[in-house]
């Protein structure tokens, strides 16, 4: 029996894995099977700069330091003109290594969750294989993004219709998708954000108001669903709307990406894409074997976030969830790397704080 489940290799994940294990509690951590993990949002966050303390030259200086005690100057050149990406897959790789080095009250599996079940005692999980039982869990199974689908020639000539294309650019911050995250990235460049929604025309006007952005807006051949009001903010940044579908990318290979072509209009020069085209999936499956409360009524099941309250905790006592797969009723929450953290915290706390009050109630 354990005293806490966390499913989920996520951010969200690993804090909660990483406070229950400072906290001394015994712990299940499922991180998923390889082939899961990549559907998920977190994997693909390949740079985090947006958060006090994660920055390259955090450690840099201090090796840059070393260095010059050493009078390793050709080191230091070599170093300064380096630059490191901080990502979550180092930042959830880093906290497998220090649990698995300093905290034997953890266990950690590589598999897929497949049930859940809530009994008298606490919840019981099955994989392909096996079965675990805990006190409580903490679901943390993440998000996926919209990917915008583009029409290009593939090597043999044939026109494919497919995500595919953007993958690349995304993992080397050249196609966006948190203007919280990475919007200060584009300050002075020439930005298409991909969507055809409010949000969209928002991303746009955002852009213009805090960077001074040249931006247009990529319906990709959808039906643009505007309001009047921001269509006028619009043309008056000078944001351009281009209905028609991509049909192709201007880039360097896959290092660097130029613009976006078109049949009819004339292609498009851009530095950055932002996609704007809303949620493909929340990973809400084991809380729906529940019957867990799900938030988004108006939405498709599989796009519904979970609901939980201020402690992290959903409809379900003892069943909680962290990261984006959550949502408040009573305020907004960001869907932001330190916010994950926050909940988390707030999960495990209340998790660990149960399990002492039980612990002298039974003294």
């Amino acid at each position: 029996m354990f005293d806490v489940i966390i499913i989920g290799g996520g951010i969200g994940g690993s804090a909660s894995a990483l406070r229950a294990a400072q906290n001394g509690m015994n712990t299940l951590w499922i991180l998923g099977s390889k082939k899961n993990r990549k559907r998920s949002r977190s994997q693909w966050v390949m740079n985090l700069d947006n958060i006090v303390g994660f920055h390259e030259d955090i450690i840099k200086n201090q090796a840059i330091k070393t260095l010059k005690k050493h009078k390793q100057n050709e080191a230091i050149a070599y170093l300064e003109n380096e630059h490191y990406h901080i990502n979550n897959r180092m930042l959830i790789q880093n906290t497998i290594q220090r649990i698995e080095k300093g905290f034997p009250n953890m266990t950690l599996l590589e598999k897929e969750v497949f049930q859940l079940e809530k009994t008298e005692s606490g919840f019981i999980i099955e994989l392909e294989e096996e079965k675990y039982e805990g006190k409580s869990v903490i679901l943390s199974t993440g998000v996926m993004d919209e990917q915008p689908h583009i029409l290009k020639q593939n090597k043999k000539g044939e026109w494919e219709e497919t995500p595919k294309w953007i993958y690349p650019f995304a993992n080397r911050e050249q196609v966006l998708y948190c203007i919280r995250c990475e919007g200060h990235l584009t300050s002075d460049d020439s930005v298409a954000v991909i969507g055809h929604s409010n949000v969209a025309a928002e991303l746009a006007m955002m852009l213009h108001e805090r960077y001074k952005n040249k931006s247009y807006i990529l319906s990709n051949g959808h039906e643009v669903e505007i309001s009047e009001d921001r269509i006028a903010i619009l043309e008056k940044y000078g944001v351009e709307i281009i209905f028609e579908p991509i049909k192709g990318l201007m880039s360097e290979g896959v290092k660097q990406l130029y613009g976006f072509e078109f049949e009819l209009h004339e292609s498009v020069n851009v530095k950055f894409g932002l996609v704007s085209l809303g949620l493909h999936r929340v990973y809400n499956d084991l809380a729906q074997q529940l019957n867990a409360r799900l938030m988004d009524e108006k939405q498709a099941k599989e796009k519904r976030h979970v609901w939980i309250n201020h402690k992290g905790e959903t409809s379900i006592k003892g069943l909680f969830a962290v990261g984006d797969m959550a949502k408040r009723e009573d305020e907004p929450m960001m869907k932001q790397v330190y916010t994950a953290q926050e909940y988390a915290v707030r999960a495990v706390d209340t998790i660990d704080y149960r399990r002492r009050k039980l612990m002298r109630k039974n003294i």
